[in-house]
Protein backbone atom coordinates (compact mmCIF):
# COMPACT_ATOMS: atom_id res chain seq x y z
CA UNK A 1 0.00 0.00 0.00
CA UNK A 2 1.28 3.51 -0.84
CA UNK A 3 1.18 6.21 1.85
CA UNK A 4 -1.42 8.93 1.24
CA UNK A 5 -1.60 12.40 2.83
CA UNK A 6 -4.80 13.81 4.24
CA UNK A 7 -5.14 16.47 1.58
CA UNK A 8 -8.34 16.42 -0.43
CA UNK A 9 -6.44 16.63 -3.72
CA UNK A 10 -4.42 13.48 -3.08
CA UNK A 11 -7.44 11.62 -1.76
CA UNK A 12 -9.24 12.45 -4.99
CA UNK A 13 -6.31 11.24 -7.02
CA UNK A 14 -6.14 8.04 -5.00
CA UNK A 15 -9.85 7.43 -5.49
CA UNK A 16 -9.45 8.11 -9.21
CA UNK A 17 -6.64 5.59 -9.46
CA UNK A 18 -8.64 3.04 -7.49
CA UNK A 19 -11.61 3.49 -9.78
CA UNK A 20 -9.38 3.08 -12.85
CA UNK A 21 -7.73 -0.03 -11.44
CA UNK A 22 -11.12 -1.46 -10.51
CA UNK A 23 -12.34 -0.84 -14.06
CA UNK A 24 -9.35 -2.68 -15.49
CA UNK A 25 -9.87 -5.59 -13.08
CA UNK A 26 -13.55 -5.81 -13.96
CA UNK A 27 -12.69 -5.79 -17.67
CA UNK A 28 -10.20 -8.60 -17.17
CA UNK A 29 -12.67 -10.47 -15.00
CA UNK A 30 -15.36 -10.54 -17.66
CA UNK A 31 -12.80 -11.20 -20.40
CA UNK A 32 -11.17 -14.19 -18.72
CA UNK A 33 -14.07 -15.80 -16.95
CA UNK A 34 -13.88 -14.18 -13.50
CA UNK A 35 -17.13 -12.92 -12.10
CA UNK A 36 -18.48 -10.43 -9.59
CA UNK A 37 -20.91 -11.44 -6.87
CA UNK A 38 -24.11 -9.51 -6.19
CA UNK A 39 -22.65 -8.16 -2.96
CA UNK A 40 -19.86 -6.43 -4.84
CA UNK A 41 -17.03 -8.79 -3.82
CA UNK A 42 -14.68 -10.00 -6.57
CA UNK A 43 -14.50 -13.80 -6.62
CA UNK A 44 -11.56 -15.25 -8.51
CA UNK A 45 -12.56 -18.51 -10.16
CA UNK A 46 -10.69 -20.87 -12.44
CA UNK A 47 -9.87 -19.27 -15.79
CA UNK A 48 -11.72 -21.38 -18.36
CA UNK A 49 -9.73 -23.19 -21.00
CA UNK A 50 -11.77 -21.40 -23.67
CA UNK A 51 -10.39 -17.97 -22.68
CA UNK A 52 -8.69 -16.35 -25.69
CA UNK A 53 -4.90 -16.16 -25.74
CA UNK A 54 -3.29 -12.87 -26.75
CA UNK A 55 -0.19 -13.13 -28.94
CA UNK A 56 0.52 -9.42 -28.98
CA UNK A 57 -0.09 -6.86 -31.73
CA UNK A 58 -0.84 -8.34 -35.12
CA UNK A 59 -0.57 -6.84 -38.58
CA UNK A 60 -3.70 -6.45 -40.64
CA UNK A 61 -4.67 -9.02 -43.21
CA UNK A 62 -4.72 -12.78 -42.92
CA UNK A 63 -1.89 -15.25 -42.25
CA UNK A 64 -2.11 -16.29 -45.94
CA UNK A 65 -2.73 -12.95 -47.66
CA UNK A 66 -0.92 -10.01 -46.02
CA UNK A 67 -2.58 -6.62 -46.04
CA UNK A 68 -2.37 -4.83 -49.40
CA UNK A 69 -2.40 -1.18 -50.38
CA UNK A 70 -3.42 -0.56 -54.00
CA UNK A 71 -3.86 3.22 -54.59
CA UNK A 72 -5.28 2.76 -58.07
CA UNK A 73 -8.58 3.31 -59.84
CA UNK A 74 -9.59 0.38 -62.03
CA UNK A 75 -12.74 -1.43 -63.19
CA UNK A 76 -12.39 -5.11 -64.08
CA UNK A 77 -16.00 -5.38 -65.20
CA UNK A 78 -15.61 -2.51 -67.64
CA UNK A 79 -12.47 -3.97 -69.23
CA UNK A 80 -13.98 -7.47 -69.47
CA UNK A 81 -17.09 -5.94 -71.01
CA UNK A 82 -14.93 -4.64 -73.85
CA UNK A 83 -13.92 -8.21 -74.65
CA UNK A 84 -10.44 -8.07 -73.17
CA UNK A 85 -8.99 -11.37 -71.91
CA UNK A 86 -7.31 -11.58 -68.51
CA UNK A 87 -3.95 -12.33 -70.13
CA UNK A 88 -4.17 -9.06 -72.10
CA UNK A 89 -3.27 -7.16 -68.92
CA UNK A 90 -1.75 -9.93 -66.78
CA UNK A 91 0.79 -10.76 -69.47
CA UNK A 92 3.16 -12.94 -67.40
CA UNK A 93 0.56 -15.08 -65.68
CA UNK A 94 0.98 -18.04 -68.03
CA UNK A 95 4.63 -18.53 -67.04
CA UNK A 96 4.32 -17.65 -63.36
CA UNK A 97 5.35 -20.58 -61.13
CA UNK A 98 5.65 -18.94 -57.69
CA UNK A 99 3.72 -16.43 -55.59
CA UNK A 100 6.68 -14.01 -55.51
CA UNK A 101 6.17 -13.24 -59.21
CA UNK A 102 4.83 -9.76 -59.93
CA UNK A 103 1.65 -10.49 -61.87
CA UNK A 104 0.05 -7.05 -61.69
CA UNK A 105 -0.29 -5.13 -64.97
CA UNK A 106 2.62 -2.77 -65.55
CA UNK A 107 2.30 0.80 -66.71
CA UNK A 108 3.66 -0.15 -70.12
CA UNK A 109 0.83 -2.66 -70.56
CA UNK A 110 -1.74 0.02 -69.75
CA UNK A 111 -0.09 2.38 -72.23
CA UNK A 112 -0.89 0.03 -75.10
CA UNK A 113 -4.51 1.19 -74.84
CA UNK A 114 -4.43 4.42 -72.84
CA UNK A 115 -1.54 6.13 -74.54
CA UNK A 116 2.11 6.64 -73.55
CA UNK A 117 2.51 7.60 -69.90
CA UNK A 118 5.25 5.20 -68.67
CA UNK A 119 7.43 7.03 -69.49
CA UNK A 120 5.50 10.08 -70.65
CA UNK A 121 6.86 11.98 -73.66
CA UNK A 122 7.25 15.74 -73.28
CA UNK A 123 4.52 16.36 -75.86
CA UNK A 124 2.00 14.14 -74.05
CA UNK A 125 -0.15 15.66 -71.29
CA UNK A 126 -0.01 13.94 -67.90
CA UNK A 127 -3.03 11.81 -67.10
CA UNK A 128 -1.82 10.22 -63.85
CA UNK A 129 -5.10 10.88 -62.08
CA UNK A 130 -6.90 8.62 -64.51
CA UNK A 131 -5.59 5.57 -62.63
CA UNK A 132 -3.59 6.74 -59.60
CA UNK A 133 -5.51 7.98 -56.55
CA UNK A 134 -2.69 9.51 -54.50
CA UNK A 135 -1.27 12.55 -56.22
CA UNK A 136 0.39 15.71 -55.04
CA UNK A 137 0.94 18.58 -57.48
CA UNK A 138 0.57 16.24 -60.40
CA UNK A 139 3.05 13.68 -59.09
CA UNK A 140 2.30 10.16 -57.83
CA UNK A 141 3.03 9.91 -54.10
CA UNK A 142 2.21 6.26 -53.46
CA UNK A 143 2.49 3.11 -55.49
CA UNK A 144 1.17 -0.40 -55.18
CA UNK A 145 2.12 -2.45 -52.08
CA UNK A 146 1.15 -6.11 -52.25
CA UNK A 147 3.36 -8.48 -50.20
CA UNK A 148 3.57 -12.01 -51.56
CA UNK A 149 1.08 -14.56 -50.26
CA UNK A 150 2.29 -17.20 -47.80
CA UNK A 151 1.55 -20.04 -50.18
CA UNK A 152 3.22 -22.45 -52.54
CA UNK A 153 1.40 -21.80 -55.79
CA UNK A 154 2.07 -21.98 -59.51
CA UNK A 155 -0.26 -20.37 -62.05
CA UNK A 156 1.56 -22.26 -64.78
CA UNK A 157 0.80 -25.69 -63.29
CA UNK A 158 -2.85 -24.87 -62.60
CA UNK A 159 -3.41 -23.55 -66.12
CA UNK A 160 -1.75 -26.66 -67.55
CA UNK A 161 -4.09 -28.82 -65.45
CA UNK A 162 -7.14 -27.20 -67.08
CA UNK A 163 -7.99 -24.49 -64.57
CA UNK A 164 -8.93 -21.00 -65.73
CA UNK A 165 -9.01 -17.62 -64.05
CA UNK A 166 -12.65 -18.01 -62.98
CA UNK A 167 -11.89 -21.33 -61.27
CA UNK A 168 -9.95 -19.58 -58.52
CA UNK A 169 -10.81 -15.86 -58.73
CA UNK A 170 -14.52 -16.16 -59.48
CA UNK A 171 -16.60 -13.96 -61.77
CA UNK A 172 -14.71 -10.70 -62.20
CA UNK A 173 -17.28 -9.11 -64.52
CA UNK A 174 -18.98 -7.42 -61.55
CA UNK A 175 -15.78 -6.36 -59.75
CA UNK A 176 -14.12 -2.99 -59.93
CA UNK A 177 -10.85 -2.81 -58.01
CA UNK A 178 -9.73 -6.34 -57.07
CA UNK A 179 -8.70 -6.94 -53.45
CA UNK A 180 -7.79 -9.97 -51.35
CA UNK A 181 -11.49 -10.88 -51.51
CA UNK A 182 -10.94 -12.01 -55.10
CA UNK A 183 -7.95 -14.19 -54.17
CA UNK A 184 -8.65 -17.95 -53.86
CA UNK A 185 -10.25 -19.02 -50.60
CA UNK A 186 -9.58 -22.32 -48.85
CA UNK A 187 -13.08 -23.51 -49.71
CA UNK A 188 -12.51 -22.90 -53.42
CA UNK A 189 -9.14 -24.69 -53.32
CA UNK A 190 -10.68 -27.74 -51.65
CA UNK A 191 -13.08 -28.23 -54.56
CA UNK A 192 -10.09 -29.67 -56.44
CA UNK A 193 -7.72 -30.53 -53.59
CA UNK A 194 -9.97 -33.28 -52.25
CA UNK A 195 -7.41 -36.09 -52.13
CA UNK A 196 -8.56 -37.56 -55.45
CA UNK A 197 -8.39 -34.82 -58.03
CA UNK A 198 -5.44 -33.17 -56.31
CA UNK A 199 -3.55 -33.69 -53.08
CA UNK A 200 -5.40 -32.75 -49.88
CA UNK A 201 -2.18 -32.46 -47.87
CA UNK A 202 -2.01 -29.03 -46.27
CA UNK A 203 1.72 -28.64 -46.98
CA UNK A 204 0.93 -28.85 -50.71
CA UNK A 205 0.02 -25.16 -50.57
CA UNK A 206 0.96 -23.91 -47.09
CA UNK A 207 4.67 -23.53 -46.23
CA UNK A 208 6.10 -26.22 -43.95
CA UNK A 209 9.28 -26.52 -41.91
CA UNK A 210 11.99 -29.14 -42.23
CA UNK A 211 10.07 -31.81 -40.30
CA UNK A 212 6.99 -31.52 -42.51
CA UNK A 213 4.83 -29.60 -40.01
CA UNK A 214 3.02 -26.49 -41.19
CA UNK A 215 4.76 -23.22 -40.35
CA UNK A 216 1.87 -21.68 -38.42
CA UNK A 217 3.93 -18.67 -37.28
CA UNK A 218 6.42 -16.67 -39.28
CA UNK A 219 9.90 -16.62 -37.77
CA UNK A 220 10.97 -13.58 -39.78
CA UNK A 221 7.82 -11.50 -39.18
CA UNK A 222 6.50 -11.94 -35.64
CA UNK A 223 3.57 -9.55 -36.08
CA UNK A 224 2.04 -11.65 -38.85
CA UNK A 225 -1.15 -13.43 -37.77
CA UNK A 226 -0.88 -17.12 -36.94
CA UNK A 227 -2.24 -19.72 -39.33
CA UNK A 228 -5.22 -21.20 -37.48
CA UNK A 229 -8.04 -23.29 -39.02
CA UNK A 230 -11.20 -21.23 -39.33
CA UNK A 231 -14.60 -21.62 -40.95
CA UNK A 232 -16.45 -24.52 -42.49
CA UNK A 233 -13.64 -25.58 -44.82
CA UNK A 234 -11.38 -26.87 -42.04
CA UNK A 235 -12.83 -30.41 -41.90
CA UNK A 236 -14.55 -29.73 -38.59
CA UNK A 237 -11.32 -28.62 -36.92
CA UNK A 238 -12.14 -24.91 -36.71
CA UNK A 239 -10.14 -23.61 -33.75
CA UNK A 240 -12.86 -21.52 -32.14
CA UNK A 241 -13.30 -20.92 -28.41
CA UNK A 242 -15.04 -24.26 -27.93
CA UNK A 243 -12.44 -26.32 -29.80
CA UNK A 244 -10.25 -26.81 -26.75
CA UNK A 245 -13.12 -28.80 -25.24
CA UNK A 246 -14.36 -30.41 -28.45
CA UNK A 247 -11.09 -31.36 -30.16
CA UNK A 248 -11.23 -34.92 -28.89
CA UNK A 249 -13.70 -36.05 -31.56
CA UNK A 250 -11.76 -34.68 -34.54
CA UNK A 251 -8.46 -35.91 -33.06
CA UNK A 252 -9.78 -39.48 -32.91
CA UNK A 253 -11.60 -39.34 -36.24
CA UNK A 254 -8.75 -37.76 -38.23
CA UNK A 255 -5.46 -37.79 -36.30
CA UNK A 256 -3.52 -37.23 -39.51
CA UNK A 257 -5.13 -33.80 -39.84
CA UNK A 258 -3.89 -32.76 -36.40
CA UNK A 259 -0.45 -34.22 -37.11
CA UNK A 260 0.08 -31.77 -39.98
CA UNK A 261 0.59 -28.99 -37.44
CA UNK A 262 1.12 -30.67 -34.07
CA UNK A 263 3.44 -33.40 -32.83
CA UNK A 264 2.77 -35.83 -30.00
CA UNK A 265 4.48 -33.69 -27.39
CA UNK A 266 1.91 -30.98 -28.03
CA UNK A 267 -0.75 -33.37 -26.70
CA UNK A 268 1.26 -34.77 -23.80
CA UNK A 269 2.21 -31.29 -22.61
CA UNK A 270 -1.39 -30.96 -21.43
CA UNK A 271 -2.52 -34.56 -21.02
CA UNK A 272 0.43 -35.76 -18.96
CA UNK A 273 -1.47 -34.96 -15.77
CA UNK A 274 0.15 -31.64 -14.88
CA UNK A 275 -2.29 -29.41 -16.77
CA UNK A 276 -5.03 -31.82 -17.81
CA UNK A 277 -5.85 -35.26 -16.43
CA UNK A 278 -4.85 -38.18 -18.60
CA UNK A 279 -8.29 -38.52 -20.15
CA UNK A 280 -7.22 -39.34 -23.68
CA UNK A 281 -8.93 -42.72 -23.50
CA UNK A 282 -12.62 -43.36 -22.92
CA UNK A 283 -14.05 -44.67 -19.69
CA UNK A 284 -13.41 -48.38 -18.97
CA UNK A 285 -10.73 -48.38 -21.66
CA UNK A 286 -8.67 -50.83 -19.63
CA UNK A 287 -10.98 -53.69 -20.59
CA UNK A 288 -10.65 -53.04 -24.33
CA UNK A 289 -7.15 -51.59 -24.68
CA UNK A 290 -5.75 -54.96 -25.79
CA UNK A 291 -7.51 -54.56 -29.15
CA UNK A 292 -5.76 -51.28 -29.88
CA UNK A 293 -2.46 -52.53 -28.51
CA UNK A 294 -2.48 -55.54 -30.84
CA UNK A 295 -3.58 -53.46 -33.83
CA UNK A 296 -0.86 -50.82 -33.58
CA UNK A 297 1.65 -50.98 -30.77
CA UNK A 298 3.52 -47.91 -31.97
CA UNK A 299 0.54 -45.68 -31.17
CA UNK A 300 0.58 -46.88 -27.57
CA UNK A 301 4.30 -46.25 -27.29
CA UNK A 302 3.75 -42.62 -28.19
CA UNK A 303 2.75 -42.06 -24.56
CA UNK A 304 3.42 -45.33 -22.75
CA UNK A 305 6.59 -47.32 -22.16
CA UNK A 306 6.18 -51.05 -22.37
CA UNK A 307 8.52 -51.76 -19.48
CA UNK A 308 7.11 -49.22 -17.02
CA UNK A 309 3.44 -49.31 -18.03
CA UNK A 310 2.52 -52.56 -19.76
CA UNK A 311 4.87 -55.00 -18.07
CA UNK A 312 4.48 -53.60 -14.58
CA UNK A 313 0.69 -53.65 -14.74
CA UNK A 314 0.46 -57.13 -16.28
CA UNK A 315 2.75 -58.62 -13.70
CA UNK A 316 0.87 -56.99 -10.84
CA UNK A 317 -2.31 -58.57 -12.18
CA UNK A 318 -0.66 -61.99 -12.31
CA UNK A 319 -0.57 -62.18 -16.12
CA UNK A 320 3.14 -62.92 -16.36
CA UNK A 321 5.75 -65.13 -14.80
CA UNK A 322 8.14 -62.39 -13.75
CA UNK A 323 9.43 -61.79 -10.24
CA UNK A 324 6.36 -59.70 -9.34
CA UNK A 325 3.87 -62.33 -10.47
CA UNK A 326 3.67 -63.82 -6.97
CA UNK A 327 2.25 -60.50 -5.78
CA UNK A 328 -0.50 -60.54 -8.40
CA UNK A 329 -4.11 -60.03 -7.44
CA UNK A 330 -5.05 -63.49 -8.69
CA UNK A 331 -6.72 -62.31 -11.89
CA UNK A 332 -7.88 -64.98 -14.34
CA UNK A 333 -6.95 -62.75 -17.27
CA UNK A 334 -4.08 -63.74 -19.53
CA UNK A 335 -2.02 -61.62 -21.85
CA UNK A 336 -1.78 -64.46 -24.38
CA UNK A 337 -4.73 -66.68 -25.32
CA UNK A 338 -4.96 -70.23 -24.02
CA UNK A 339 -2.75 -72.58 -25.99
CA UNK A 340 -0.48 -69.74 -27.12
CA UNK A 341 2.70 -71.71 -26.47
CA UNK A 342 1.12 -75.10 -27.12
CA UNK A 343 2.51 -78.58 -26.47
CA UNK A 344 5.22 -80.02 -28.73
CA UNK A 345 4.19 -80.99 -32.27
CA UNK A 346 1.18 -78.63 -32.16
CA UNK A 347 0.68 -75.32 -34.00
CA UNK A 348 2.87 -72.80 -32.23
CA UNK A 349 1.15 -69.43 -32.34
CA UNK A 350 3.91 -67.73 -30.39
CA UNK A 351 6.53 -68.86 -32.91
CA UNK A 352 5.01 -66.74 -35.67
CA UNK A 353 4.96 -63.66 -33.43
CA UNK A 354 8.54 -64.27 -32.29
CA UNK A 355 9.82 -64.68 -35.84
CA UNK A 356 7.99 -61.57 -36.99
CA UNK A 357 9.16 -59.24 -34.21
CA UNK A 358 11.22 -60.76 -31.42
CA UNK A 359 11.65 -57.31 -29.87
CA UNK A 360 7.98 -57.31 -28.89
CA UNK A 361 8.47 -60.57 -26.98
CA UNK A 362 11.60 -59.21 -25.31
CA UNK A 363 9.65 -56.29 -23.86
CA UNK A 364 8.11 -58.72 -21.33
CA UNK A 365 10.19 -61.90 -21.50
CA UNK A 366 13.86 -62.65 -20.95
CA UNK A 367 15.92 -65.45 -22.47
CA UNK A 368 14.96 -67.66 -19.54
CA UNK A 369 11.40 -67.80 -20.84
CA UNK A 370 12.64 -69.31 -24.11
CA UNK A 371 15.27 -71.56 -22.53
CA UNK A 372 12.68 -73.14 -20.25
CA UNK A 373 11.40 -75.07 -23.26
CA UNK A 374 14.00 -74.85 -25.99
CA UNK A 375 17.23 -75.61 -24.12
CA UNK A 376 18.65 -79.14 -24.02
CA UNK A 377 18.25 -81.08 -20.80
CA UNK A 378 21.98 -81.12 -20.10
CA UNK A 379 22.60 -77.43 -20.76
CA UNK A 380 23.54 -74.94 -18.07
CA UNK A 381 19.86 -74.05 -17.66
CA UNK A 382 18.09 -77.31 -18.57
CA UNK A 383 14.92 -77.06 -20.60
CA UNK A 384 12.48 -79.45 -22.20
CA UNK A 385 14.62 -80.05 -25.28
CA UNK A 386 11.96 -78.72 -27.63
CA UNK A 387 13.56 -77.78 -30.93
CA UNK A 388 12.44 -74.46 -32.38
CA UNK A 389 13.94 -75.43 -35.76
CA UNK A 390 12.13 -77.19 -38.56
CA UNK A 391 13.00 -80.61 -39.96
CA UNK A 392 16.42 -80.81 -41.59
CA UNK A 393 17.57 -77.52 -40.12
CA UNK A 394 21.01 -78.86 -39.14
CA UNK A 395 21.80 -79.69 -42.78
CA UNK A 396 20.54 -76.38 -44.16
CA UNK A 397 22.49 -73.40 -45.38
CA UNK A 398 20.66 -71.23 -42.86
CA UNK A 399 22.12 -73.24 -39.97
CA UNK A 400 25.63 -72.85 -41.40
CA UNK A 401 25.14 -69.10 -41.98
CA UNK A 402 23.85 -68.46 -38.46
CA UNK A 403 26.61 -70.53 -36.87
CA UNK A 404 29.30 -68.77 -38.91
CA UNK A 405 27.92 -65.34 -38.05
CA UNK A 406 27.64 -65.84 -34.28
CA UNK A 407 28.19 -69.34 -32.92
CA UNK A 408 27.60 -68.21 -29.34
CA UNK A 409 23.89 -67.86 -30.03
CA UNK A 410 23.72 -71.63 -30.50
CA UNK A 411 25.26 -72.14 -27.05
CA UNK A 412 22.20 -70.50 -25.48
CA UNK A 413 20.32 -73.77 -25.91
CA UNK A 414 22.98 -76.37 -26.80
CA UNK A 415 25.80 -77.31 -24.48
CA UNK A 416 29.34 -77.48 -25.87
CA UNK A 417 30.02 -80.86 -27.44
CA UNK A 418 26.37 -81.47 -28.28
CA UNK A 419 26.39 -83.05 -31.78
CA UNK A 420 23.37 -80.92 -32.67
CA UNK A 421 25.50 -77.89 -32.01
CA UNK A 422 27.59 -78.59 -35.08
CA UNK A 423 26.16 -78.07 -38.56
CA UNK A 424 26.35 -81.38 -40.43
Amino acid sequence: MTRHTNTTRREGRGQGRSAAVAGVILGLAFGTGLYVQAGGGLTVGEIPATAPVTHGPMRGGSPVYPEQDIPLRFNHGQHLGLGLACARCHTKIGESDKVADFNFPTGAVCDSCHGPQHPRPATEPARCGQCHTRLSEGRVTATLRAPKANLNFSHKKHLAAGANCQSCHGDMSKVRMATVLQLPSEASCLTCHDGRKASSRCATCHPADTNGKLATRSFSDRVMPALVPRGKSSWGAAHDLAFVEDHRGIAKANPGLCAQCHNETFCTDCHAGAVRPMRIHAADYMTTHALDARANTQDCQSCHRMQTDCLACHQRLGMGDGPDAKFGVGSSLRFHPIGWEGPPDSPQSHAFAAQRNIATCASCHTEDSCLACHATTSAAMPGLNVSPHGPGFAASMRCSALAARNHRVCLKCHEPGDPRNECL
